[in-house]
């Protein structure tokens, strides 16, 4: 048997595998585009971003687009319009975070940069001060931390009233991340995903409630169901598609909501690879809307976009995107502790 023939034969082995724990499966594609419209099933169109945010607003009214390039299916707004930052809404997120890209829209280099945070420390930080005397050693120092997602809060910046601690990730695309250290601020944060906007402090939705839990790291949890069977969720506008936990449906789903100990973005340890395919599923229920043909993939899939620490959290934990919330309005009441879907 020739060599290619052994190949397809080995990833038809592993597709057919797949079939058996969870049903119908498709390959995906590496094309991060073509990939999130097999996902969706949804195309995204990123000439309309600028004009999506642009459209009329309030201090509480917000537009979003779902369509900005390297973020599409996630609400983005224009954070500030005097400057045009734009920041990705992310309810999986516990902090703000800015990007490099922020840095270039206030005209400061990375060497300006820098030394605006070492000015910084030297006078409000002593211990890290006292520890790295040379500035370019602190600078050093910073740098690997920051990578590693550690005190990134000695370079916070802050627009208005919001607070941002820094990731070093020169993405080229949105300019931040808002998450629940934002939202949380506000007794009712409301995704109008049939209109496109985020109303901050809005009125009390009418329609279906379910109570939701906050883990320590804010998360916000659901409760829902997958052919009868419960399942335990995050809702996470951070996400365009499903990320079902491994096993889903089974009944033995085991998360501990207190134990986010492994579940950092620092966590370098050993999680499982799994086949790059997509499953169909049928038959779930968030209130009282049902969904059938819905596409998942592992967060663990081989090529996958998250980090060690989230594709551990998600072998145990479901996500729930926003392709679950295309065509409704969902409200997550902070003062009630529940989440509504219309």
């Amino acid at each position: 048997m020739k060599r290619k023939s052994l190949i397809i034969l080995f990833l038809d082995c592993i597709l057919c595998s797949c079939k058996g724990i969870t049903g119908r499966t498709e390959r995906l594609s590496y094309n991060p585009v073509k990939m999130t419209k097999q996902l969706t099933q949804r195309s995204f169109d990123s000439s309309k971003a600028i004009e999506e945010m642009s459209r009329e607003r309030t201090e509480k009214r917000i537009p979003f687009t779902m369509n900005y390039q390297w973020c599409f299916g996630k609400p983005v707004i224009d954070f500030d319009p005097e400057h045009h930052i734009y920041m990705q809404v992310d309810t999986g997120f516990t902090r703000n975070w800015y990007h490099t890209s922020l840095l270039r829209k206030m005209n400061l280099s990375d060497e300006d940069f820098m030394k605006e945070v070492i000015a910084n420390i030297r006078k409000n930080h002593s211990d890290v001060s006292n520890a790295h005397p040379d500035d370019e050693e602190l600078s050093n120092y910073l740098k690997k931390e920051w990578k590693n997602y550690n005190e990134n809060w000695l370079a916070e910046a802050w627009i208005g009233d919001t607070v941002l601690r820094y990731d070093p990730a020169s993405d080229p695309s949105f300019d931040g991340v808002l998450g629940e250290d934002f939202l949380m601020q506000y007794k009712r944060v409301t995704f109008d995903f049939v209109n496109n906007y985020l109303i901050l402090d809005d009125e009390k939705l009418d329609g279906t409630e379910i109570p939701f839990v906050q883990t320590s790291a804010k998360e916000v949890l659901i409760n829902f169901t997958y052919k009868g069977q419960q399942e335990l969720a995050m809702i996470d506008t951070g996400n365009y598609c499903f990320t079902p936990r491994h096993n889903l449906g089974d009944g033995k789903q085991d998360y501990d909501i207190n134990d986010n100990s492994k579940y950092g973005l620092a966590y370098n340890g050993k999680v499982p690879v799994t086949p790059r395919v997509m499953q169909t599923y049928d038959d779930i229920k968030i209130g009282q809307v049902t969904y059938n043909n819905m596409k998942g993939a592992y967060s663990t899939i081989r090529g996958s976009g998250f980090v060690k620490g989230s594709q551990l959290h998600l072998m145990k934990l479901n996500n729930l995107g926003n392709v679950f919330f295309y065509d409704h309005v969902i409200q997550i009441d902070y003062a009630d502790k529940v989440f509504i879907i219309k």
